[in-house]
């Protein structure tokens, strides 16, 4: 399904995009392309310049230079409004209003009627059905983000952007919100939502971009990020302490603190060999021995914390 009218296949771009604030950088040379139809993932540290970049896409802030590029034409807001939903991270309601209420005034606000969702559509997408005549004020905090997200698709957007839509809530209303952007995938929805929250990132997006102050570190998709690293790393936990040393050229990282070292080989049988025999070499007891699957976390830290800190 081809959202955007022509050949491109992003629907977003972002060119050497920049935010200052006096002599300071918050945005440094931001570029990013979204395609189309699929769940993206901008994660970061709080601080990192998420919601800075957001906010310049949805026209709530202006960029100090670089471009906006949405279905091959520099970016109007006031053309594309009804294309671009955005949740912020801390929406704010008419807490006095019932939720069907509520989402009967978004309508009534909406630019592009003929195309926008009804109201019991939205009701039916988000999962609110049930709770239509209670008053926003008693919703939990997953409903309120589930409302939240309604308010973002009302006018069935070619683009959804969703800041940190998971952090603030619960196992079970985190589930409820992943299972919702999923489903807006399949509607043909571009996902573009922002999160510190790593393993819900790695749950759900085909895309990941990496921001760390103010710039991008990786931007590649899920899979091609796991293969780029070693899909398994060893977490080894000696009975006493180990003194840091120079390590052979077969381990391609290792973290290490008094007892306990992460270690990064190829995975091949011959580095796992040779392995051991560096293990057994410390003269040290070993109480475990465990080998892991390398997460999106693990890669995270290798590309934004490694440079600063080298201990676990």
């Amino acid at each position: 399904m081809n959202i955007c009218e022509g050949d491109n296949d992003f629907t977003l771009e972002l060119i050497n995009l920049n935010k200052n604030y006096g002599n300071f950088k918050v945005l440094k040379n931001i570029n990013l392309k979204i395609p189309q139809g699929v769940i993206y993932g901008f994660i970061g540290e709080n601080g990192a310049g998420k919601t800075t970049t957001m906010n310049i896409i949805c026209g709530l802030k202006k960029a100090s230079s670089g471009q906006v590029i949405f279905c091959e034409k520099e970016l109007n807001y006031d053309d594309e409004r009804k294309s671009i939903g955005y949740l912020p991270q801390q929406p704010k309601f008419y807490n006095y209003m019932r939720v069907k209420e509520y989402l009967d005034f978004i309508l009534s606000l909406s630019p592009s009627k003929d195309s926008s969702f009804s109201r019991d559509e939205l009701l039916s997408v988000v999962g609110l059905k049930e709770a239509s005549n209670k008053t926003i004020k008693t919703l939990s905090g997953g409903m309120l983000q589930r409302l939240g997200i309604a308010t973002a698709i009302c006018n069935n957007p070619k683009i959804v952007i969703l800041d940190e839509p998971t952090s603030a809530l619960d196992p079970e209303g985190r589930r409820e919100v992943m299972n919702i952007i999923r489903s807006l995938k399949k509607r043909g929805m571009t996902v573009f939502f922002s999160t510190h929250l790593l393993s819900d990132a790695e749950d759900i997006c085909d895309y990941i971009t990496i921001i760390h102050k103010g710039e991008i570190v990786t931007s590649t998709t899920l899979d091609s990020l796991k293969k780029q690293y070693s899909s398994f790393y060893y977490e080894v936990i000696f009975d006493g302490c180990v003194q840091k040393q120079n390590y052979p050229q077969f381990i391609k990282n290792i973290k290490q603190n008094e007892e306990i070292m992460l270690i990064y080989v190829d995975n091949t049988l011959k580095d796992e060999c040779d392995l051991f025999r560096y293990l057994v070499s410390l003269n040290t007891p070993i109480k475990s021995f465990t080998k892991k699957e390398v997460s999106l976390e693990d890669i995270f830290f290798n590309l934004v914390k490694a440079g600063v800190c080298n201990d676990i």
